[in-house]
């Protein structure tokens, strides 16, 4: 597809629903130039991964997330139902914050939605820095946040 911005031809664009390391590479070269050529620190990630697993070895609840600059983002929260309030999404979110402390991180964040339970967070000393309505259609996406002491 070609674009046209005022009369000049930017070129051609290829779209696609891959991501080729060829791209992700060269994207992450050229922010990371930007970013030092702005004195900011270049975008690095460091994952972070918290299972509980039952007595057969099967996960049962979890965190995932990731490390950049210094704020841990975490991704997935999940308790199996039958573990649900008895304190592991808490434990879960306490590992987390500890992790990011350690890793000099002085915040976290995080999405939700409003049928996922974003009542939880709060519950945590997480604030709401933003909601978007219909996202998806009938429900709220929320974005929390706190920071670490």
């Amino acid at each position: 597809m070609e674009v046209e911005h005022e009369n000049l031809t930017v070129g051609l664009l290829e779209v696609a629903d891959t991501i080729t390391s060829e791209v992700n590479d060269e994207l992450e070269r050229r922010l990371d130039e930007h970013a030092l050529a702005c004195q900011a620190p270049p975008y690095k990630e460091k994952a972070l991964s918290i299972v509980r697993r039952d007595a057969e070895g099967r996960i049962v609840a979890g965190l995932t997330g990731k490390t950049f600059w210094n704020r841990l983002y975490v991704d997935m929260l999940w308790v199996d139902e039958s573990l649900r309030g008895q304190g592991v999404g808490s434990a879960l979110m306490k590992a987390a914050e500890d992790e990011a402390l350690k890793r000099g991180c002085v915040g976290l964040w995080l999405w939700t939605e409003s049928f996922e339970g974003w009542d939880f967070y709060p519950k945590l000393g997480y604030k709401e820095f933003v909601v978007q309505d219909d996202f998806p259609i009938g429900h709220q996406r929320i974005g929390l946040e706190k920071r670490l002491a």
